[in-house]
């Protein structure tokens, strides 16, 4: 008998679940809103609701799932999910875990992003690697020696909350200078509407950037230049050998174009070669694969 489990990336807007095999082949994959705004209960029900949709009467033994913030076992809680706060809600995943009556994992989405992007694009060129979720928020996940790093509590790789200025911007987590006070979709869509006076969403900006609005132009080149120096540090205290970039805002050329020089130019230590920035490759798919390959763990079928 064949066995699946099912992957399910938990996001702020929406919540995507897909069912795979052992193989690591995906099977089928379907959306729905998340819909945080319309309290926890109705979060777990979507949840349920797009996992069964996925598994289409087909028998799961496992589920992995990646969410925004570090999930605490002990405490069944998780933490730094400052955008969706309802999610640290105790007990919110055990609530999960009862309704699904299979082993249910649980990890960063950045992690997730890490995994399914390092088994399915790169094991074979890279084994150190940073990959970055960069969307309404930013989230990090280490690939240390071709194995996920998480760290003494699972918290590991929170680069986007390092500062960048210890006096600088207010970032929604409380600190001031954090690199997602300035990098995420939000932060640039503020970053601008300061600067101009216009409410524009990041593509549009971007628009603005390519047909010469100084404004915009001027956000881009700093926020490049602060994105290099950010990567730099990561390599400099992991010695990496890559960066992959995902979400909705990684698809702006601007990154690849203009991060590189940046980011080689604050490089310290031994010689390396060029560490690429490179575009995720598995596109929406990124996330549920991975937390699938979570499941697989689970289940004996994959090491890491």
């Amino acid at each position: 008998m064949d066995s699946y489990v099912a992957g399910v990336d938990l996001g702020g807007t929406k919540v995507e679940a897909c069912l795979m095999n052992a193989e690591r082949e995906i099977l089928s994959r379907c959306r729905t809103p998340s819909e945080p705004d319309r309290g926890l209960p109705r979060v777990i029900e979507n949840i349920l609701s797009v996992v069964a949709e996925a598994a289409a009467g087909r028998p799961f033994a496992a589920v992995g799932i990646g969410t925004p913030g570090t999930y605490v076992q002990d405490c069944d809680q998780l933490f730094g999910s400052p955008h969706t706060p309802v999610y640290e809600t105790p007990g919110f995943m055990n609530a999960v875990r009862s309704r699904l009556g299979v082993p249910l994992v649980i990890d960063n989405d950045a992690n997730c992003l890490a995994l399914a992007e390092y088994f399915a694009s790169w094991a074979d060129r890279y084994r150190f690697i940073l990959a970055v979720i960069i969307g309404t928020g930013m989230g990090y996940g280490l690939i240390l020696d071709g194995k996920l790093y998480r760290g003494a509590r699972g918290g590991a790789g929170e680069i986007g909350h390092t500062t960048v200025d210890y006096l600088g911007r207010k970032c929604e987590c409380g600190r001031r200078g954090c690199a997602e006070a300035y990098l995420s979709g939000s932060s640039l869509r503020r970053r601008f509407a300061e600067a101009t006076g216009e409410s524009l969403d990041v593509k549009a900006i971007f628009a603005r950037s390519e047909a010469g609005d100084p404004a915009a132009q001027r956000l881009f080149e700093e926020s490049a230049h602060i994105m290099g120096e950010v990567f730099a540090n990561a390599v400099n205290s992991f010695d990496l050998e890559a960066i992959v970039l995902g979400g909705g805002v990684s698809n702006l050329p601007v990154w690849y174009e203009k991060v590189p020089a940046y980011l080689s130019r604050s490089l310290f230590g031994p010689p390396r070669a060029e560490v690429p920035v490179l575009k995720a490759r598995l596109g929406d798919s990124a996330g549920v694969a991975g937390a699938a390959y979570l499941a697989l763990r689970e289940l004996g079928l994959m090491e890491f």
